[in-house]
């Protein structure tokens, strides 16, 4: 998260409650800030269209194509997130200013390309009307383009505009959902898809017109971020396996039994689903968490104990911060893992109390709490992966997620006929954390080889091509 460290250090140092709920506030926003606003505008477009009793048949189609929009705008974009951060970040540090527009056009021509391929092929063999295909690629487009600028977004220094772009998004598409079904009565799953195209379309519009007031230089160089692909594919890997391990165990269980297609187009499981979707929410506060720990905390730590090193201090103090470090890295790890748990128990408490209220059966809150509880782990994971890609141990970090995905998918599959939902990510969530504690420890263990050994004495010039 280049560029909001400095802010939220400068907001915790002010005193006040103010102050505290600002920094959680901008760290919430460039988080989970689009995620939750997609979730905020799918949950008030289908109370609407339920509060005019409009078809279930309109509703399923409009639900269907915002979750394949959302799943796989992400799952496109996944894999270039970790390197793209690592890419910006880099070309801050150098001052090289003029890189960082160009990259993010780049990337949005990558991703727009791969995602329009697999969108005209998949809408290709669909029987829906033309109309509703290019208005859900559109806001598939969109979701894209978002989930990239908001790699950028938090270099930027001024992010009460970034706040507003959300906010106004959210107004923008909210309003005009009320306007076609209040007072123009239209309730068509195309007419919901184009207000959310609109709001959207506002954001990502500002957020380019953000963008390139702070980075005004544009070389031209739009692909010159994919050396890093050569440099760290680990990189990739990594973002990519988290992704898809969101996702994949939902993949494998559209395959069973609960498998239902609308309108011969979108395969989903509702039963699943949306259990899953509710459990998802409980990490939300996590995520915030880690980047305000992260940044606020451990990196002031982490970043004295290397500069003592690069600046020959004296061995006595050192070692002190790498005490230090150490005593602030166990303190967030567990203040995360603490937060977590109580988030998990609240979560499935207010579970039990109002999501029978939603229609869900017995089944789904069961499978409900399991998922709350496997995200726990799963979100710890998440946690300690990010902590070995700040020591550059990139292929622990890539193994980590790696088993997570390929475990959750296979044992998924391995239970996909005998109904033991959720028990899959549980399990696979579980032993990913071990094994990632496992690695950090490791490394932490031998942290004085790998800062003063692991480097080559004499550097090898390489070739390289891409």
């Amino acid at each position: 998260m280049a560029g909001i460290g400095f802010q939220l250090k400068k907001m915790f140092n002010e005193r006040g409650l103010l102050a505290n709920v600002r920094a959680y506030s901008y760290s919430a926003i460039v988080t989970v800030g689009p995620l939750a606003l997609c979730i905020l505008l799918m949950t008030v477009a289908q109370q609407l269209l339920i509060s005019v009793k409009t078809p279930y048949a309109e509703r399923e189609l409009f639900l269907a194509a915002t979750q394949y929009a959302l799943i796989f705008s992400q799952i496109i974009t996944g894999g270039f997130n970790l390197i793209v951060s690592r890419y910006v970040a880099d070309q801050l540090f150098l001052e090289k200013y003029e890189n960082i527009l160009s990259s993010m056009y780049g990337v949005i021509a990558i991703c727009i390309s791969i995602g329009g391929v697999c969108a005209f092929i998949f809408f290709s063999f669909s029987p829906l009307d033309l109309t509703f295909k290019l208005v859900s690629y559109i806001l598939f487009v969109e979701l894209i383009i978002v989930w990239i600028q908001c790699m950028y977004v938090s270099a930027l220094k001024d992010y009460m505009k970034i706040v507003k772009s959300f906010f106004v998004g959210v107004l923008i598409s909210g309003l005009a959902f009320v306007i076609c079904i209040k007072f123009l009565q239209i309730y068509s799953a195309t007419a919901m898809m184009i207000c959310l195209d609109i709001g959207f379309f506002f954001m990502l519009i500002k957020f380019t017109k953000y963008i390139r007031n702070f980075f005004k230089v544009n070389n031209f160089k739009y692909f010159l971020f994919l050396s890093y692909m050569k440099m760290h594919p680990l990189l990739f890997i990594c973002g990519f396996f988290y992704t898809l391990g969101l996702y994949g165990h939902n993949f494998i269980v559209w395959q069973g039994e609960h498998q239902h297609i609308v309108e011969d187009t979108f395969v989903i499981a509702p039963f699943y689903d949306v259990p899953v979707f509710f459990a998802y929410l409980s990490v939300l506060p996590a995520m915030v968490l880690f980047v305000v720990s992260v940044e606020t905390n451990f990196y002031t730590a982490y970043k004295t104990y290397y500069n003592r090193i690069l600046n020959s201090f004296p061995l006595k103090d050192i070692l002190s911060a790498k005490r230090d470090m150490f005593k602030v890295l166990s303190l967030e790890l567990s203040f995360i893992a603490e937060i977590q748990l109580f988030v998990a128990v609240c979560s499935i408490a207010l579970g039990l109390k109002f999501l029978p209220l939603l229609g869900m059966t017995y089944n789904q809150i069961q499978i409900f709490i399991i998922f709350v509880l496997g995200f726990l782990f799963f979100i710890i994971m998440y946690t300690v992966v990010l902590l070995l890609l700040y020591y550059d141990d990139q292929r622990g970090a890539s193994w980590t997620t790696m088993i997570y995905t390929i475990g959750s998918m296979a044992v998924t599959l391995l239970f996909l006929h005998d109904g033991k939902y959720g028990f899959a990510v549980f399990i696979t969530a579980f032993f990913s954390l071990l094994f990632g504690l496992w690695k950090l420890t490791k490394y932490l263990n031998r942290i004085d080889y790998y800062t003063f050994c692991s480097q080559p004495l004499i550097p090898k010039k390489k070739i390289k091509q891409f």
